[in-house]
């Protein structure tokens, strides 16, 4: 099989390292892979690439060429947005053309793009091509909008040959508006056998996370410095980066310096999660929680505000850790106090923490993905085969948006 995956850039990030475990899965099968890329230009991976995998980079912005720019290019792309009346992208139309003719270059049997801007660029450029297109959300649609270009997205996304969320929740909501849309969890690597290493010196509260808005490191802040006079031997340690690097450094060096660490990204997470003695997450929404797996994989219990079904799968309440249902800085303060005095309470949730590694496993994500893309790829006119309402069949963490073929007892994805 010869797959192209598109994504705009690899310098980092959740769905980032989900391409990355993908595209290397399927070339240590031998399959024929290229991860193609809008903007990286000559900057590193973050992630560690098979070399079996090829990589390509459109090099945007830049300008087209001719044999990329030219009338034979433009004229299906025109009529496919004209077709669903999306007008808000035209003024991209020299990177559409680049991203088909860059596409069509690796000969692909299907097409596999992440993350909702890039998403949408591919379905465009991709229009009376014939090849099949899956979109990757990545995030909780339900809640997050994406300004001007939430009805494009919509439009364009009924076009997909499948549209796969990380949780039933979000496919539930893609499908409402017309989407074939599919669950399956995130693929991510199990951790090194022995992850979990406390040292018995200071006390670590660790994040890891997008220093941006809808992640609310701010709050988090300001939850732990409220509880850090009664905790002299705690510390929070924040790892990432974004846009709010410079206001929550100010925001620390007003309410807690020396107590909170911000630490810049790692691709290395579960060498930070190492020794680690408690995770926290305050964002407001998710689409999978990649970082909240990795904690419960390295045994580390994790307290959560509730932002939605994707977190809740992940963290069983009072079980492997401890979910916020009020959405306020004062509740995540006490939610926090409460483990950060209680050892004996920590340590019964990190002794269940690691159980997230059989619910939603690399192995069963692959699975899943394997009777996608036989679909996709094997049969051109999936969406006719598959005519009947939704089913739901469960494997490990949570039932997964399955559609049976008629006259078939086996679920295509």
């Amino acid at each position: 099989m010869r797959i192209t995956t598109v994504i705009a850039g690899l310098s980092g990030g959740g769905a980032e390292r989900v391409c990355v475990n993908l595209a290397n899965a399927w070339a240590a099968r031998g399959w024929d892979v290229t991860i193609l890329t809008v903007s990286q230009k000559t900057a590193a991976s973050a992630y560690t690439i098979d070399s079996c995998v090829r990589r390509r980079d459109i090099g945007w912005p830049r300008g087209a060429d001719r044999k990329e720019l030219n009338a034979n290019s433009l004229a299906p792309v025109l009529r496919g947005l004209h077709g669903v009346a999306c007008f808000e992208i035209i003024w991209e139309m020299p990177l559409l053309a680049m991203l088909c003719y860059a596409i069509l270059a690796t000969t692909p049997n299907v097409v596999v793009a992440h993350i909702d801007f890039t998403n949408v660029r591919v379905l465009a450029a991709m229009h009376e091509t014939g090849i099949p297109v899956i979109a990757c959300e990545h995030t909780d649609t339900s809640q997050f909008s994406i300004g001007s270009w939430q009805n494009t997205r919509e439009a364009l996304y009924r076009r997909a040959r499948a549209v796969v969320a990380p949780h039933p929740a979000i496919a539930e909501w893609l499908k409402l508006r017309g989407a074939w849309a599919y669950a399956i969890p995130n693929p991510l690597n199990a951790p090194p056998s022995i992850c979990v290493e406390r040292t018995g010196g200071r006390q670590r509260l660790v994040t890891l996370t997008r220093l941006s808005p809808e992640k609310r490191v701010d709050l988090l802040v300001r939850a732990f410095a409220s509880i850090v006079g009664y905790f002299p031997e705690w510390d929070l340690e924040v790892y990432g980066n974004g846009p709010l690097r410079m206001p929550l450094a100010r925001l620390v060096e007003e309410l807690a310096p020396g107590r909170v660490q911000l630490r810049g990204f790692t691709n290395a997470a579960y060498a930070v999660l190492r020794g680690a003695d408690l995770f926290v997450s305050a964002s407001w929404v998710e689409g999978f929680g990649n970082a909240i797996w990795e904690a419960l994989a390295c045994g580390v219990p994790v307290v959560a505000i509730d932002c939605g079904a994707p977190v809740r799968s992940l963290v069983r309440d009072g079980i492997d850790g401890l979910i916020v249902h009020t959405d306020s800085t004062e509740a995540l303060a006490s939610a926090l106090a409460s483990l950060m005095g209680n050892e004996t309470a920590r340590n019964a949730l990190a002794a269940r923490a690691s159980e997230v590694l059989t619910r939603f496993s690399f192995e069963s994500s692959l699975e899943a993905w394997d009777a996608l893309l036989d679909d996709v790829a094997g049969r051109r006119e999936v969406r006719s085969e598959l005519s009947e309402p939704v089913t739901m069949r469960h494997i490990d963490g949570f039932g997964l948006m399955s559609r049976s073929r008629p006259g078939s007892d086996r679920a295509s994805w």
